[in-house]
């Protein structure tokens, strides 16, 4: 879908250990982010999906991205995510 293509959402946040961060990397980019990772902070550019609901972005709804935030934290508190900016891309 083109219209996906060309809306993404930047990301920056933090993990307390820089062995989650490169974990956190990898997985981001498996998924088809752009990441780049500055010690335990990264800065994350998620392309749009049909999942994220494109109509609703403005209201800041970015499905996809925060179920992928959450599946990859679980309960470990070694993988809090600690979100330090968001916007529109």
């Amino acid at each position: 879908m083109p219209a996906a293509a060309a809306r993404a959402y930047l990301v920056r946040v933090a993990v307390p250990l820089r062995r989650e961060a490169a974990s956190l990397e990898r997985a981001l980019v498996a998924a088809g982010a752009e990441v780049e990772r500055d010690g335990a902070v990264l800065t994350v550019v998620w392309p749009a999906s049909e999942a994220d609901e494109l109509e609703r972005w403005e209201e800041y709804t970015f499905t996809e991205l925060v179920f992928f935030l959450r599946a990859w934290a679980g309960t470990d508190p070694r993988r809090r995510i600690d979100v330090l900016e968001e916007r529109l891309l």
